[in-house]
């Protein structure tokens, strides 16, 4: 989720809000890392460390825990980006691991697919790992004719969006 609000302020956004949900936070200590990325936690709100307000040069992080909602939205030039992502274990040989990753490409295609968003762009996000590019290969053109692209995420916060698999 973080890379992808950061990949949108990279685009232009200066307001991003991230809707985590429970799980999320419960895996991932979000405000540390906020902090260490240079933002200020400004404005709280809700019951959780990191819901409210996030500063850094001007650009503002907001953080609501809510499920429902799209997990990452900004607007780049003028247009909503909505981002649905999932995470995952992205160094794993595991098979278990391995199918969870795929499922998790598959949900946020499907949660983008009923969105009610009216999001000019749509983006599911997974962990990249060889599992998920050769899914999203095989994905690509089909989940392009539906308005959704899908970002490959490195571990290092590095984002690559898939291309479609050569027609043999």
């Amino acid at each position: 989720m973080v890379a992808m609000a950061e990949w949108l302020f990279d685009q232009g956004a200066a307001h991003v809000r991230m809707h985590p949900d429970g799980m999320h936070l419960k895996h991932f200590d979000l405000p540390a890392f906020l902090v260490a990325l240079g933002f200020k936690h400004g404005e709280r709100s809700g019951k959780t460390a990191a819901g409210g307000r996030w500063l850094r040069d001007g650009r503002t992080l907001e953080v609501y825990p809510r499920p429902g909602l799209g997990d990452v939205v900004g607007e780049v030039e003028g247009q909503v980006v909505e981002v649905e992502a999932k995470g995952g274990v992205s160094n794993t040989l595991h098979p278990g691991q391995r199918s969870r990753l795929r499922r998790h490409l598959c949900e946020a295609v499907g949660q983008l697919l009923a969105s009610d968003q009216s999001a000019a762009r749509q983006i599911a996000a997974v962990p990249k790992h060889r599992e998920t590019v050769a899914l999203s290969r095989r994905m690509a053109s089909r989940c392009r004719d539906a308005g959704i692209e899908i970002a490959l995420v490195s571990e290092d916060g590095a984002i690559e969006f898939a291309k479609p698999a050569p027609r043999v």
